[in-house]
């Protein structure tokens, strides 16, 4: 087995991970029953819809939520002044190590 790139401990770089405990397969799993319940509006409180063009992901409905339970729905909107003019472009360069930002 080798270590998987960027994961590489210097100095290190012939020992693996022993596995201490299988995940999968354990006798007292517990066992659950799956079903289709159709497609999902909501899933980790961002609300999913639909359209022609694809999909929208929200979290407006969380938000009044928490506005409603602390008694603040009767704010008002701000809005946040952005240059119109900017226009972004997909990242076309190479990614960067997340190893580098670790600690």
């Amino acid at each position: 087995m080798e270590q998987l790139e960027g994961f590489t401990a210097l100095g290190q770089e012939r020992k693996v991970c022993r596995l201490v405990k299988s995940l999968y397969g354990l006798k007292q799993a517990p066992k659950f029953d799956m079903k289709d319940m159709g497609l999902v509006d909501v899933i980790l409180r961002i609300k999913i819809t639909r359209t022609p063009n694809g999909l929208v992901l929200s979290q407006s409905h969380y938000i009044d939520k928490i506005l409603d339970k602390f008694n603040k729905s009767d704010t008002t909107v701000a809005r946040t002044p952005m240059d119109l003019s900017l226009h972004l472009s997909k990242n076309t360069s190479d990614g960067v190590s997340q190893l580098e930002y670790s600690g």
